[in-house]
């Protein structure tokens, strides 16, 4: 079965229709999530969080784009929003520089794991935001002011987050 009729049985409440949808995109969200948390738990997590996000929103979907294009844009959103409120959450528990230091302790673990592409590896390893913004403009093929307004940003900022990015991942490789 094509998405488009997946969708339109999802949309009927049926569940195996959408459990479908899930096998044959959950690939890609979770390597969205991936790339944007930094994180196998968090990503996991988020991954499914915009599958629930996806059952309620399913009605909204109206065809006038690929179903694979609008749940990306959903997933992308999702992943911010959920980075957003963790990050929010444990800030009032723990110093700025304290979570600087688990996120660069984790990267400095999973840098070592032979499941990433070396690529990867170095993605997870940049700050938060650089690395949102690399993904979203490398990977994910977003323009600056898109970006900006995904993470309510200045599109300056993120043309230097981006540059930035770009610079440390040459650092990195040599």
């Amino acid at each position: 079965m094509s998405d488009p009729e997946l969708v339109a049985l999802a949309r009927q409440g049926d569940k195996h229709a959408f459990h479908s949808l899930y096998l044959r995109h959950h690939g890609r969200v979770y390597a969205i999530c991936l790339r944007m948390a930094g994180q196998a738990s968090v990503a996991e997590d988020i991954t499914q969080e915009c599958f629930v996000r996806l059952w309620h929103k399913l009605a909204q979907f109206e065809g006038n784009s690929e179903f694979s294009t609008w749940l990306h844009r959903l997933c992308v959103r999702q992943a911010i929003n959920s980075i957003k409120a963790q990050k929010s959450f444990w800030q009032r528990f723990v110093s700025h520089e304290q979570l600087n230091q688990q996120d660069q302790a984790f990267a400095d673990e999973h840098t070592s794991s032979t499941e990433y592409h070396q690529l990867d590896k170095l993605i997870v390893r940049l700050p938060e935001r650089m690395r949102m913004v690399f993904v979203l403009a490398a990977l994910e093929g977003y323009q600056h002011d898109e970006i900006a307004k995904l993470l309510g940003i200045a599109v300056g900022t993120s043309k230097n987050q981006y540059f930035k990015a770009k610079q440390l991942l040459k650092e990195m490789l040599s």
